[in-house]
């Protein structure tokens, strides 16, 4: 097969860099489930997190630059460590930081990578986060004021030292990119059309690239960058920046959306439970798995094409595992079913009705329409008018190696307390021109 656009694991420390905003970090994420290592995963310090403040432009690791195993841990935003007493002293409403999208992530990538290959216990797992919450891409982007983005960089150059102190290679096979909720809304003046947001994300991805892969790190192949979508909570009446999100990582080589946000369980903040960034990360693992074990390329469930016949519009798929299904995803801390599997058809007389929704095949959806569209029409998913979320995922039976532990579900999800998370693809958000 061709070479992949994208490094693999092949250092003897493999550096998986998380950046974003609140979800990278595991906001509200408590209390933290990974408590116990997972294999032989590392962390630089006491945790995945800085011990300097998170709206800090530098990164320091909690305690030094002391290679340990990775866990879960709580933090405040100013870096210090909270164990559980310290926890259940916060006061109502404190931000505490938890359980994060790292540890299921490569502790289930770990588990496959040493199942496929017993030489791969050379090959060391290193995970750290450096997002900061409450900030908008361009707050994220290289040159901007604090230079937030020089966490990055400030990571990496600690974790190249400490490597070469093992005596071992260093390199940045993957970094995970979580942000868009204030751009996907336009909080505090950032950027929330397509077109603007795809450049700015862009350009975040040439900078990690030569800044901090090859300027750190100095490999010659830059990492995967492996992205969620914004949605849920913060979704947005036009889908903008969920579609521009989509559009760059269909786009542009080397760059893979894992899902989107809105299955999992979450707070009414719009940060997710710490199941939820467990059940997140797991799939953030299943997706760094088939890139670097299977060794093959991924696409999220999206739509590839929308036609309309009259009243009946026939929306085609790319299904990781088909056949379509329809399912309940999470609002909230329990599942719930969404009117319409969550498709809006939008023309110049507003919103059109729709009458019926039904699977044509393994691949295909059919949508009955109450009237004829006047004029152009546009298809979404998943947007505002359905809190973020829809009902379509795909048939992928796998599990994850741990499941759902409970703290904060619903008493009516009781019955998935100790099961595993499932691993279907839930589509994605979407936006586009209907024909």
């Amino acid at each position: 097969m061709p070479a992949e656009p994208f490094a693999q694991p092949v250092f003897g420390i493999n550096h998986i860099l998380a950046y974003g905003q609140s979800l990278a970090t595991g906001w509200e994420g408590v209390p933290a489930l990974t408590r116990r290592p997972r294999h032989d995963v590392l962390m630089l310090g006491r945790s995945v997190r800085s011990g300097a403040p998170e709206a800090s432009p530098t990164w320091e690791p909690l305690g030094g630059p002391v290679l340990r195993q990775l866990v879960a841990t709580q933090q405040l935003p100013d870096g210090t460590l909270l164990d559980e007493a310290a926890l259940a002293a916060q006061p109502p409403g404190a931000v505490v930081l938890g359980e994060t999208v790292l540890e299921e992530a490569l502790g289930s990538l770990r588990g496959r990578m040493l199942a496929a290959d017993p030489a791969a216990r050379l090959r060391l797992l290193l995970a750290s986060t450096c997002g900061v919450g409450g900030r908008a891409l361009e707050q994220l982007s290289r040159g901007a004021r604090p230079e937030l983005f020089n966490r990055l960089r400030a990571c990496a150059t600690v974790a190249r030292t400490a490597a070469q102190a093992w005596g071992k290679t260093y390199g940045i096979p993957a970094v995970l990119l979580l942000q868009g909720e204030h751009n996907s809304w336009g909080i505090d003046g950032a950027a929330s059309d397509a077109a603007t947001y795809g450049a700015l994300l862009a350009r975040l991805h040439r900078d990690i690239v030569t800044e901090v892969a090859e300027g750190v790190a100095g490999q010659r192949v830059a990492p995967a960058l492996v992205t969620y979508q914004t949605g849920g909570a913060y979704a947005s009446d036009d889908m903008a920046v969920p579609q521009a999100q989509l559009d760059f990582a269909l786009g542009t080589p080397g760059v893979f959306m894992a899902a989107p946000v809105y299955p999992v369980p979450g707070r009414p903040t719009g940060h997710l439970l710490a199941d939820g960034y467990r059940w997140l990360g797991a799939q953030f693992g299943k997706v760094l798995a088939t890139l670097f074990v299977d060794r093959r390329p991924w696409r999220p469930l999206h739509p590839i094409g929308a036609v309309r016949d009259a009243n009946q519009v026939l929306i085609s798929f790319h299904v990781p595992e088909p056949p379509l299904r329809f399912g309940r995803p999470f609002l909230g801390t329990r599942r719930e079913p969404v009117a319409d599997q969550g498709f809006s058809v939008i023309d110049a007389a507003g919103r059109v009705p729709l009458e019926a929704i039904g699977i044509a095949g393994p691949d295909r959806l059919v949508l009955r329409l109450g009237r004829a569209p006047e004029g152009a029409a546009r298809l979404r998913y998943a947007d505002r008018a359905h809190r973020g979320r829809g009902g379509l995922h795909d048939s992928d039976a796998r599990l994850a190696e741990v499941g759902f532990a409970g703290p904060d579900l619903d008493p009516a999800e009781a019955g998935l307390l100790g099961t595993p998370y499932p691993l279907m693809n839930w589509c994605v958000g979407f936006d586009i021109a209907l024909a």
